[in-house]
């Protein structure tokens, strides 16, 4: 495999100053992975190292990955998807569908280049979403399992950008699939001990996701994975995540005995503190499982 390479200057300059900062020379940082000159060009933007280096020289600085590249990739993701992400939020559908379509045909021209697939699936996500038409091809669906699968199946290792991805397709996946990989991110969360609220951010809102997803497409596994979502004594520290999380329990209770008392208070609740907007997209929801379970 082609191993990537780093080429962003930000990358560089970030690195020394994390050197810096744990006082740690440039033959320290550098032993063992690459040479002091090469590790300096690079700190200034003047030369490039492949993805595996820089992340073995992290661990020579005592700075978990997630730590230097939560900031960086974050942003140059959610950049990366503007077109996507504006569409979607002003539901602009005719704009997605041909977004999604752009990015298919992308992605048709060079199948090897899993961003535009991604893309491709993120833009298809939104508008059945949107629209509840599926318009996703079973050869890039197939396409999309294996991305997955084969992160699961490299030591379970969730890059920031996988579960970014993750997080953004769970309506175009099966619920079997759907089920397997997020018990897997669940195992992952709780293996890996990170200080970092962006990634548990991210981790709790696709895990959540998933749940709506499930509750839409098999509801023994959507309430399988929110009790499992329970033993993670971390969801207690996320109030909003815990607020979704309560929400999700009363689309179950709903789904499963046609009773609205758990909503009714739950949106009682959030008049309460104010959070006009959490209560309208609870209530898009809400309106979305009524339509499936409605008796």
């Amino acid at each position: 495999m082609k191993e990537k390479i780093i080429k962003d200057n930000i990358y560089g300059s970030k690195f020394r100053k994390m050197r810096v900062a744990h006082h740690i020379n440039l033959v320290d940082a550098a032993k063992g992975i690459t040479n002091k000159s090469t590790l300096a060009e690079w700190e200034k933007g003047k030369d490039n190292l492949s993805w595996c280096k820089v992340i073995a020289l992290l661990f020579n600085i005592h700075i978990q990955p997630i730590e230097f590249l939560e900031d960086t990739v974050s942003s140059h993701l959610y950049f990366s998807i503007q077109d996507i992400a504006n569409a979607y939020g002003t539901n602009d559908i005719e704009q997605l569908k041909a977004i999604s379509l752009k990015y298919l045909k992308q992605s048709q021209n060079e199948p090897l280049n899993k961003d535009l697939l991604l893309k491709a699936a993120m833009a298809c996500n939104f508008y059945e979403d949107l629209t509840g038409k599926d318009i996703f091809p079973s050869l890039a669906s197939e396409k999309l399992v294996m991305y997955f699968s084969n992160v699961v199946n490299n030591d379970n290792c969730w890059y920031y950008e996988n579960i970014f991805y993750f997080n953004s397709v769970t309506q175009l996946l099966s619920p079997t699939h759907l089920y397997g990989f997020s018990l897997k991110l669940l195992e992952y969360v709780k293996k890996e001990k990170i200080d970092s609220k962006i990634w548990y951010d991210l981790s709790l809102n696709a895990l959540l996701n998933v749940v709506f997803s499930l509750i839409k497409k098999d509801l023994q596994k959507a309430e399988n994975l929110l009790e499992k979502l329970d033993t993670l004594e971390i969801m207690d520290l996320y109030a909003e995540e815990t607020i979704r999380e309560k929400f999700m329990n009363s689309l179950i209770c709903y789904a499963k005995n046609n009773d609205s008392t758990e909503m009714i208070n739950l949106f009682k609740y959030l008049d309460f503190l104010g959070l006009k907007k959490m209560k309208s997209d609870f209530q898009v929801a809400f309106t979305q499982i009524a339509e499936i379970y409605d008796r």
